[in-house]
């Protein structure tokens, strides 16, 4: 599989946080908050999350949404 330019690879955090999110959405209809994504991944705290959040939004598969709880959503172009 050949790697998009200036795509930055997939580390299995992201992975991971990718596929709650998916899932979690999937499920619900709606996405969760950064504290319940960082609470049931077993983060200590919300920073974790938001690092690995900018760093799927770098690559495109989120984006996020100023002014919003839960300001994230699934990039359809993924």
């Amino acid at each position: 599989m050949k790697q998009e330019k200036n795509k930055r690879p997939m580390t299995p955090a992201m992975k991971r946080l990718l596929e709650f999110v998916t899932k979690y959405y999937t499920n619900y209809g709606f996405y969760p908050t950064f504290q319940f994504m960082a609470d049931k991944m077993g983060y200590k705290s919300k920073n974790s999350i938001t690092q690995l959040v900018e760093k799927l939004e770098q690559r495109g598969d989120l984006i996020r949404m100023p002014g919003y709880r839960r300001n994230i959503k699934l990039n359809d172009k993924s």
